[in-house]
C-alpha cells in the first residue's frame, strides 16, 4: 500500500472515530435530558402547599382558591413564578403579589393590598376605586360602603391629577368645616366640586382658592 493510501485510510479512520465520539455524545445528552424530563415530572414534585401572608384582611382565602390555584401550571420545580405572580396580581383587592418556592414543596405568596382612598369614574367607563396612587383597581364596592369614600371622576389616566386636586382641597374645606363628596374633572379641563353640605362649586379650569374660600 503506497503513503498516500495509508493516509488516506488514517485519515477516515480519525473522522470515523471522531464521529462516532459525536454520536455518542449527542445519544448520551439525549438520554440525560428524556431523563431529567421525566424526573421533574414526577409526583413527588407536586406542590402540596400554598402560604399566603401579608395584608389579607380584604382578600379572602376562597377567593384565591378558586380563581388563582386553578391557573397556577407546573410543579415545584417547573413553575413558572412570574406568571404565578400575575396570576395573584389579577385577584380582586391585590395589588402586588410576591411568589416564592419554599422547601419542601411549597409556594410562599406574599400579597400586598389595595388601599382605596376614593370612588372612580371615567366618561362611559364602570364604576371603580381609586388607589393611594391614583390608580384605578377593580374591587366589590359594596365592601367600601360606610367608608365615607368620596367621588372623583375625569378622563382617563387622570386619576393622580384628581386626587392630588382633592387633598390640595383638604386644608381649605376643613378650614369652613367642610369636605369633598365629590370632585370631577371635565374633559375640557374645568373643576367641579361638590362638598358633604351639598355645595356645588365650579372652580373653572384654574382653580382660585381665594375664590373658591369665598363661596363656602
Amino acid at each position: 500500500m503506497s503513503s498516500t493510501a495509508q493516509r488516506e485510510l488514517a485519515l477516515d479512520i480519525r473522522l470515523m472515530q471522531g464521529t462516532s465520539r459525536a454520536l455518542f455524545w449527542l445519544v448520551a445528552l439525549g438520554c440525560l435530558f428524556v431523563a431529567g424530563h421525566w424526573l421533574m415530572q414526577r409526583s413527588w414534585w407536586d406542590i402540596r402547599a400554598v402560604r399566603l401572608q401579608g395584608d389579607l384582611q380584604r382578600i379572602s382565602p376562597v377567593t384565591v382558591r378558586a380563581d388563582a390555584l386553578p391557573q397556577l401550571r407546573g410543579n415545584f420545580l417547573t413553575i413558572n413564578l412570574a406568571q404565578a405572580q400575575r396570576v395573584f396580581e389579577q385577584l380582586p383587592w391585590v395589588r402586588t403579589a410576591v411568589v416564592q418556592r419554599l422547601w419542601p414543596m411549597e409556594l410562599a405568596v406574599t400579597l400586598q393590598a389595595q388601599q382605596p382612598v376614593a370612588l372612580w369614574r371615567e366618561p362611559g367607563g364602570a364604576a371603580q376605586l381609586l388607589n393611594t396612587e391614583g390608580q384605578p383597581f377593580n374591587a366589590n364596592l359594596g365592601e367600601v360602603q360606610g367608608l365615607g369614600l368620596p367621588q372623583l371622576s375625569g378622563p382617563a389616566g387622570s386619576g393622580m391629577q384628581v386626587l392630588q386636586m382633592s387633598q390640595s382641597l383638604l386644608p381649605l374645606l376643613q378650614g369652613a368645616h367642610q369636605s369633598v363628596a365629590a370632585l370631577a374633572l371635565g374633559s375640557g379641563g374645568n373643576w367641579s366640586l361638590q362638598t358633604r353640605t351639598g355645595l356645588h362649586i365650579d372652580m373653572g379650569s384654574v382653580p382660585d382658592s381665594a375664590a373658591t374660600q369665598q363661596r363656602l
